[in-house]
């Protein structure tokens, strides 16, 4: 590996890396002589030096009352990682201790529509992993989905464990499916719109958020996110009107044209 890009992926500037290496591989050297050998100017190298310093790099002596510095030991070059590990891990934990206060300030869904847009299965995997996170934080642990089977197959590609995980929250799902298939699963009640054709759109209705999932003309799926508390609530009172409609048994085997109901998955 390039020794210079190494240094910069340490966080050394050009300025840095210059001083360092000629230091390295000429010995002891002179503020005078590092600006020449470097072709940089006094007052860079006089920064770098402080810089490296600073991080352990370099020492100096003191020879004729003229001060000279000195490469350390390059395994110094591991500590220097181990240094901003712990620093990594410390930032890590103050940004944990502050993020509910961040989340607080963060503009979304009631103060203003946000409107994301996701593309491929690992789009989708993002818009299912927001569902799991979301609903944990949230008082109301079921969340409503219009379900399609045109659909089902694409979902859990990248994420096949969310049932699972679901589970494990002890999230509920109320599911509204449209066309054939679905599974009885734990936490979860469901009743069919339509038995014999899917719809082409798969929606999930999740606390003030509202995620509608289809297909392009390639057959990728897409998702868009609307987080937006008037809207959520609308979709939530229309999903409950038709489940009130549909009865606990209801099995309807009403068709539909094949782009109009929106759906979602389990």
């Amino acid at each position: 590996m390039d020794i210079s890009h190494l240094l910069h992926e340490l966080g050394f500037a050009e300025r840095e890396t210059k001083v360092y290496l000629m230091l390295l591989t000429g010995g002891p050297s002179s503020v005078r002589k590092l600006a020449k050998d470097t072709d940089l100017n006094r007052g860079s190298v006089y920064d770098g030096l402080k810089n490296l310093q600073s991080a352990g790099l370099v020492g100096y002596f003191q020879k004729h009352k003229k001060q000279f510095f000195v490469a350390e030991d390059p395994e110094k070059l591991l500590e220097v990682v181990e240094n901003r590990e712990r620093q990594a891990a410390s930032l890590r934990r103050n940004i944990a201790e502050v993020l509910p206060e961040l989340k607080s300030l963060h503009v979304h869904g009631g103060a203003k529509t946000v409107v994301k847009y996701y593309e491929g299965p690992k789009g989708v995997n993002i818009i299912l992993r927001d569902v799991l996170r979301t609903m944990s934080e949230s008082p109301d642990k079921t969340y409503r989905i219009y379900s399609s089977s045109l659909l089902r197959d694409y979902l859990y590609r990248e994420f096949p464990q969310f049932t699972r995980e679901r589970i494990a929250r002890g999230l509920k799902v109320k599911v509204i499916a449209v066309g054939p298939g679905g599974e009885d699963q734990s936490l979860a009640e469901r009743r069919w719109l339509s038995e014999r054709q899917g719809s082409p759109t798969y929606s999930i209705i999740y606390a003030s958020k509202v995620a509608f999932i289809s297909l392009d003309k390639n057959d990728a799926p897409i998702g868009v996110l609307i987080e937006d508390g008037r809207i959520a609530d609308t979709e939530r009172m229309v999903f409950e009107h038709v489940w009130r409609t549909l009865g606990p048994e209801a099995k309807n085997a009403v068709s539909f044209p094949a782009a109009t109901v929106i759906s979602a998955k389990v």
